[in-house]
């Protein structure tokens, strides 16, 4: 399934703005866990089996990478003009294999043609059989359910270094505060 960069925006609550709804689904006191999964854009329930977003490609010399992402977890959020800044790290695995990652910085942005995008740009990581990457995330929401403090929508995420891979598709994230 191919990105879509600012798809239609459907709100439970009609009456809220973009702006408003990125406010109400994520004023969330840090740490919080965006729970993320592969999902189907009809029902918008995650695909049994599911194992998170999905990149593949090649690591290393040749050796086949799959690299799957199940949550975000954001550690520190400020309000700014364009949205929220974040910083967040990533629960991932690749080819089993969990990562060592820097502080994954970026942002959600509410934009004024009511549309609301995650992006997470340019953070590197390191894997024992991989190497050294910079990735990027992107996640756009077609759905904000406030009640449920879910979200819908497509994502891409891109690595490159010694590693390099790719995927895209649809996904379901779940806000979950922190105990």
């Amino acid at each position: 399934m191919r990105f879509v960069d600012q798809p239609p925006l459907a709100i439970d609550q009609p009456d809220r703005t973009a702006r408003q709804a990125a406010e109400a689904l994520f004023a969330v006191s840090t740490p919080y866990t965006v729970k993320l999964c592969e999902a189907d854009p009809s029902s918008k329930q995650c695909k049994t089996g599911n194992r998170g977003l999905t990149a593949t490609g090649v690591g290393g010399f040749i050796l086949p990478l799959v690299l799957h992402v199940t949550a975000i977890v954001v550690n520190k959020q400020s309000t700014a003009t364009d949205g929220f800044s974040i910083a967040a790290s990533f629960q991932s695995k690749a080819d089993g294999i969990s990562p060592l990652c820097r502080t994954a910085r970026g942002q959600i942005l509410p934009r004024d043609n009511d549309t609301i995008t995650v992006e997470l740009h340019n953070f590197y990581c390191n894997w024992v059989l991989v190497g050294n990457v910079v990735v990027n995330a992107d996640l756009s929401i077609d759905s904000v359910n406030l009640k449920d403090r879910m979200f819908t929508g497509f994502y891409k995420v891109v690595l490159h270094g010694t590693g390099n891979a790719a995927g895209s598709g649809y996904y379901r994230a779940v806000v979950l505060p922190e105990a």
